[in-house]
């Protein structure tokens, strides 16, 4: 079977693109969190949480990266028909 280097790997490249997507999601505003047994207060904090964060761009463009990063890893391994080596 063929060869190739790390960096030639689309499935490479979209675990690196979706894990900047996750570290530029994190740098953004802290994600609203909802307890499991929520009563109507709580939903009511939660939803404010939720208008507050709206338009941060880092949270945004975090999660089309990693929704990015995930499609090409995917399309990425089922077209491989070489191995990657360091």
């Amino acid at each position: 079977m063929e060869t190739k280097k790390w960096y030639q790997s689309k499935t490479i490249w979209g675990i690196a693109i979706a894990a900047l997507g996750f570290v530029m999601s994190m740098i953004g505003v802290e994600e609203p969190t909802l307890p499991a047994n929520a009563d109507f207060e709580q939903l009511k904090a939660y939803a404010e949480a939720i208008k507050a964060s709206q338009g941060s761009m880092p949270v945004i463009v975090g999660q089309l990266l990693a929704a990015l990063g995930t499609i090409v890893s995917i399309i990425g391994r089922f077209k491989a028909d070489t191995t990657v080596t360091a």
